[in-house]
């Protein structure tokens, strides 16, 4: 289940239980028809108590769409809160993709170190 919602300016982003790529790509689909995206996106996904079981070339695929849903941004920072060491290395795969400057995306093992870096500068 993937629920989202701003908060503080920030896109909080939980996904809980087992989400597939179908999931992923309709959550980022349904994202990009918010009409008041912030120029300056900050995402925080809490992936926690998630599970997935994603292919390389889906992970590069997704990183692209993701890149096309938040063209019209000007900067988008994502921070992943992850607990699985799979998890976390399909984050991490996902942080390394961008192909666009503007991207910034980091792993965090708590909520609070995550937001932190979010806000800060």
């Amino acid at each position: 289940m993937t629920s989202y919602a701003f908060i503080d300016n920030i896109l909080h982003v939980t996904i809980e239980g087992q989400a597939t790529i179908h999931d992923l790509y309709t959550f980022l689909d349904d994202f990009g028809k918010i009409e008041s995206i912030p120029e300056h996106l900050k995402v925080f996904y809490d992936l926690r108590s998630a599970s997935m079981d994603l292919r390389l070339d889906e992970i590069d695929t997704l990183s692209k769409f993701a890149e096309k849903k938040t063209a019209n941004c000007k900067s988008v920072k994502t921070a992943f809160c992850v607990k699985d060491p799979k998890i976390t290395a399909y984050a991490m795969l996902f942080s390394w993709l961008p192909e666009n400057s503007k991207i910034t995306r980091e792993q965090f093992s708590t909520k609070k170190a995550a937001l932190e870096w979010l806000n800060s500068k």
